[in-house]
């Protein structure tokens, strides 16, 4: 009862500040760009929040290589901890667009926060041994299923968000009762500690924090993304709409760049993979063993609806959110 009184309390807070903050104009936080948007010539700097890991990774590499410097773009990467905290970042107006799971962004919609998604983040295809995501456990323990969760205690990285959709999914297919998981709320670096020291049964990381795990004696049960829904897409990024409103052309250019960046990735996986350990800092001998996400260029709809139905279902919400007001394509 209290994080959900806690989270209420926290989306009342950001709705607050998005209502002062629309009556304070449309002050984002860029350098002025020409009508027609930001070019190599008339770049614009931008501050772009994203989540620890494999989806901050890929900003990094994308700006690496200049894709976004090629549309006019300075990007200074924020990383954060999970995606709740990117939203109060977007409506202060801190942050120009903000890298997130679609939990958060639909979450933040039905309590009235004015975000919309402008772009795909993250996703997996349909291999469960290709998925970034993974359910890990100390090589003695006892978990062996998805339906041996029931009743433990699973580290996630941000309280009721896309971790609990996901397992709550997985325990729902394993015929197993998905209210029976708690949860308990850590940084992904703090997950391995606190399963070696027993103070969580298991964690949902990603990568790279699954490939370092593994190489510190945990065990991977199951993959949770594919799990739940194969091809499934996670991650999103996304802007307030009065950013959105007052500057069309930043959005175009980031939407662009972003493209041009899952684009290359996919058509270059070693190169990014090569490069794993500057932007993801991760030891040079474990970045052949990295899982990397599937980026694709368009949003989907499919996973948003997935999530949206799943977030009804295990109450997150009371009513199923609106995706097609969630999304600016």
């Amino acid at each position: 009862m209290h994080r959900i009184v806690s989270r209420i309390i926290w989306y009342g807070a950001v709705l607050v500040l998005a209502v002062s903050s629309a009556g304070c104009g449309d002050s984002g936080p860029a350098t002025p760009a020409s009508a027609d948007g930001p070019s190599r010539e008339k770049p614009v700097s931008i501050k772009v929040g994203d989540i620890e890991g494999a989806p901050a990774s890929f900003l990094a590499f994308g700006i690496q290589k200049g894709f976004f410097a090629e549309r006019g773009l300075n990007v200074e990467l924020v990383r954060q901890q999970g995606g709740a905290a990117i939203v109060p970042g977007l409506v202060s107006g801190e942050l120009a667009v903000g890298g997130s799971n679609a939990v958060s962004m639909l979450l933040a919609r039905s309590r009235g926060v004015p975000v919309q998604i402008i772009a795909p983040g993250t996703s997996v295809g349909a291999d469960p041994a290709k998925d970034f995501s993974a359910v890990i456990v100390t090589e003695d323990s006892p978990i062996r299923s998805v339906a041996d969760l029931a009743g433990r205690t699973v580290a996630v990285n941000t309280l009721t968000n896309v971790s609990e959709i996901v397992l709550k999914a997985s325990l729902e297919k394993a015929g197993a009762d998905p209210g029976s998981v708690k949860f308990l709320e850590l940084g992904f670096p703090e997950m391995l500690p606190a399963i070696t020291q027993r103070r969580v049964d298991a964690a949902l990381v990603i990568e790279p924090f699954a490939t370092i795990a593994a190489s510190q004696g945990t065990r991977v049960v199951f993959r949770p993304y594919v799990e739940a829904r194969p091809n499934l897409a996670v991650g999103t990024y996304s802007a307030s709409e009065s950013y959105i409103r007052a500057n069309p052309g930043i959005v175009r250019a980031f939407q662009d760049a972003a493209a041009r960046t899952a684009a290359h990735i996919t058509a270059n996986p070693q190169e990014y993979r090569t490069a794993l350990p500057a932007v993801a800092n991760v030891r040079a001998d474990l970045a052949p063993k990295v899982n990397i996400p599937v980026w694709g260029t368009r949003v989907d709809v499919e996973s948003l609806e997935f999530f949206a139905d799943r977030m009804l279902r295990y109450g997150l919400v009371e009513t199923k959110p609106d995706v097609s007001a969630a999304t600016h394509l």
